[in-house]
Formats: structure tokens, C-alpha cells, sequence
């Protein structure tokens, strides 16, 4: 029986040591935000702006109260929209060169990384999903076109092999979700 508590004691303490989040404010075992650090910000955030892939990163210090306040409207946002847009954390208490060359000083920062050409932009607006989404839905590309009586026709015709999605709506404007899903299926997929 000794054993047994000595083997969970040990059990526990080894996991603590290898799970310990190292200050980030973000758990990567409870969603899928990601951790940024000069390692993986290219991979993550540069080279998938030519992709179309629309980023949006706090930045933030670990004793900042402004940021751990804001930390479950993020985690939040994240659940929401994950796969839509790529959501990060970027700890600038420990990566100081890294977020001066973003241009980042004070703490809570949020910028956008929006599809290249644009360049990245400070988001001023209110931190509450409504507001975050109206302003990155405006980054977001579309590969949808109106249907009427003039390209019916060509609709029908034009791609014979590839599936076709057709969306009937009283909005005034395309859906956020169905302009992603026009990009990402773009070759696979007609959207109309």
C-alpha cells in the first residue's frame, strides 16, 4: 500500500513539473489558443497570412490584472470561432524582443494579422465577442457570388464536376461562416 502512495505522490509531481504553463496565461490543455514564442510565430502567424488565415494574438504580461480579467472573453471567443480565425497569446514579460519587434508596449495588446497584403493592425474596440467578430469578419475574403437570372446558367454549367452549395437568405450580407467556408473549399466546392 506504501508504494502505491509513494508511486501517485511521484505520479503527481512529475506532472506537475512537465505540465507547469511556465507563466502563459493561456492553458494549451484547455483550448486551443496557441502559445506564441520567436520559435513558432512565423510558423503560426507570418506564413499563414498568405493563406488567408486571419490571426488575432494578445499581448500581454502574466502580472498584467487587465489581461487575466479579459483571459475568459479570449479562451471564450476561441471556442466559439476556432478554425475561423487563428487566436494566440503572446507572454511579453518573457519574450520582450519579440513583442517590441511587433510594436507592442503596453499591456492588454491586441493586434490583427490579417491575410497579406495588410499590414498588422492594433484592435482599439471593445474586448467582447460581438465587436472582436464585426471587426475580423471585415478582414475575411469572398469567394461567393449573388445568383440571378443573367449567370444561372453558367452556374449550372460551369464547373459540372464539383459540387455546389446554394444559400438562400433575407440578409442583407453573406454570413461570416459561409465566406470562410467559400475560401477553405474554394477548388472543391462552387458556392452561390
Amino acid at each position: 500500500m506504501r508504494y502505491i502512495y509513494t508511486f501517485l505522490l511521484l505520479t503527481f509531481l512529475i506532472k506537475s513539473v512537465l505540465l507547469k504553463n511556465d507563466g502563459e496565461l493561456y492553458d494549451p490543455g484547455r483550448s486551443t489558443l496557441i502559445n506564441l514564442n520567436p520559435m513558432n510565430f512565423n510558423t503560426q502567424i507570418t506564413n499563414n497570412r498568405n493563406k488567408q488565415i486571419i490571426s488575432f494574438i494578445h499581448f500581454y504580461s502574466p502580472d498584467d490584472g487587465k489581461s487575466k480579467q479579459l483571459k475568459d472573453v479570449f479562451i471564450e471567443l476561441d471556442k466559439e470561432y476556432s478554425g475561423m480565425f487563428k487566436l494566440a497569446g503572446l507572454n511579453c514579460k518573457k519574450y520582450k524582443d519579440l513583442c517590441s519587434k511587433q510594436g507592442v508596449t503596453d499591456f492588454p495588446t491586441f493586434k490583427v494579422y490579417p491575410p497579406l497584403p495588410a499590414p498588422p493592425m492594433k484592435y482599439e474596440g471593445k474586448i467582447e465577442t460581438k465587436y472582436i467578430i464585426s471587426y475580423l469578419g471585415k478582414f475575411v475574403g469572398n469567394k461567393v457570388q449573388e445568383l440571378n437570372n443573367n449567370n444561372f446558367d453558367d452556374f449550372i454549367h460551369t464547373k459540372p464536376n464539383i459540387p455546389k452549395v446554394l444559400l438562400f437568405t433575407d440578409k442583407k450580407n453573406v454570413p461570416l461562416i459561409f465566406k470562410r467556408l467559400s475560401l477553405e473549399f474554394d477548388v472543391s466546392i462552387y458556392y452561390l
